[in-house]
């Protein structure tokens, strides 16, 4: 999703009911340099939270961050497919940009290994990922960068 705003209960239980059934939720952590535990649906129990890096490995300014962040994903100077024709492309910074890159992992990883429960895909997501190598993180955020693993892995 890629939607954030302030706390809302409606929208943090559509996103614990979409779990709940089994949907992987991926959210925008938000872009305003805040803690994430104050942005619907980033603070959703259930959801995962990705915030945005930089090419140098460090957190996004904008980005925002908090103990409700599940994992971080390139967010900035990233070409994106636009409005208007299907040949137009724009380069673009945000958590927007961040968490497909999270949804595309998942699917990766359900075409290798097959689907499981939403809080086992974010318990791998976080297994694999590549930890304590982000700067600029603050204190209680996760430090950790979405990473693929190649094809030998444990599941």
């Amino acid at each position: 999703m890629s939607i954030c705003g302030l706390p809302n209960d409606l929208v943090d239980d559509g996103v614990a009911l979409l779990t709940a059934a089994g949907v992987h939720v991926v959210v925008a952590a938000g872009n305003n340099g805040i803690d994430a535990r104050d942005i619907s649906p980033a603070r959703a129990p259930g959801a995962i939270t990705v915030g945005a890096t930089n090419v140098l490995d460090q957190r996004a300014i904008f980005s925002n961050y908090g103990p409700v962040l599940d994992i971080f994903a390139p967010g900035v100077d990233i070409m994106s497919a636009w409005i208007g024709n299907p040949k137009v492309t724009r380069v673009l910074d945000g958590t927007s940009m961040a968490a497909p890159h999270i949804s595309g992992m998942i699917a990766c990883f359900i075409s290798r290994y097959g689907n499981v429960e939403p809080a086992k895909m974010a318990e791998r997501l976080k297994r694999w990922s590549s930890k304590d190598i982000l700067s600029n993180i603050p204190h209680g955020t996760p430090n950790r960068l979405a990473h693929l693993p190649g094809r030998s892995i444990s599941t």
